[in-house]
């Protein structure tokens, strides 16, 4: 991105700067810009009134929304467009959550490195707005949460692919810290253990996993995650409780 231009970050908190330099925005401010974002910088004024301000009339939602644009800092103002019946960004937002999205649905064969030179996972870090409760909001944090599970999910493997299995672990961790019950991430984890050659590690990550689905949903790890970890110490995978044994379906 060029120099001046709006950086939007709606990965874990809000934050936005215009040329480098930080802004506050008040809460209505920032609900505004969201949710421009996440239509692709693009949405009908009305819609968007409505969505802002579902507890008032037409008319007044309008006008709420006139207002949030004004009050905006001179800086983002100037970079939006009013239309007739629209209100779109200008050119030059870069917004994270599309840089991320990119990212994640990218068909390269190594997404193990970005364009900075950073590593992806740190992409993949965070959920969008976290502690948001804003009810059009909740559709597009679990899709993206989705997206980012298996982003991280794809680049353990091919972490592991390339004999990276420090990183491997930490996008699996990653991943089970999102989604603690996603079998998928803790097969991940173990494989990742095992490959650094900490067998130790590889089955108390086993045991914590076995407890915490037997605490929580009555069942036993899934035969392909128990298979990793039979013959590197004492497990109890309950083989022969078939009327638990369940793994968990890919989410």
């Amino acid at each position: 991105m060029p120099a001046s231009c709006v950086r939007l970050r709606l990965l874990g908190r809000f934050a936005v700067a215009v040329d480098g330099s930080s802004l506050s925005v008040s809460r209505t401010g920032q609900r505004l810009l969201a949710r421009l974002a996440l239509n692709e910088g693009v949405e009908d004024r009305g819609v968007l009134a409505g969505a802002l301000w579902p507890e008032h009339a037409g008319a007044r939602a309008q006008a709420n929304l006139r207002g949030a644009v004004w009050r905006l800092p001179a800086a983002l103002h100037r970079r939006l467009r009013l239309g007739a019946g629209m209100l779109a960004f200008d050119d030059g937002w870069d917004v994270d959550l599309h840089a991320s999205e990119r990212l994640a649905g990218a068909a390269a064969p190594d997404l193990s490195r970005r364009p900075d030179g950073l590593p992806a996972s740190s992409v993949f870090r965070y959920d969008l707005l976290p502690d948001w409760d804003e009810p059009w909001l909740l559709l597009h944090r679990e899709r993206y949460r989705q997206l980012r599970l298996h982003a991280l999910e794809n680049l353990a493997r091919q972490h592991l692919d390339a004999n990276r299995p420090f990183d491997a672990a930490d996008c699996a961790l990653l991943a089970i810290a999102s989604e603690p019950l996603r079998e998928s991430a803790q097969r991940l984890l173990v494989r990742s253990h095992l490959a650094a050659g900490n067998r130790a590690a590889a089955l108390a990550s086993y045991e914590r996993f076995r407890r915490l689905l037997a605490d929580e949903l009555g069942v036993v790890p899934g035969p392909e995650l128990t298979d990793l970890v039979r013959g590197v110490g004492h497990v109890r995978p309950a083989d022969g409780d078939h009327r638990n044994h369940a793994a968990m379906p890919p989410r």
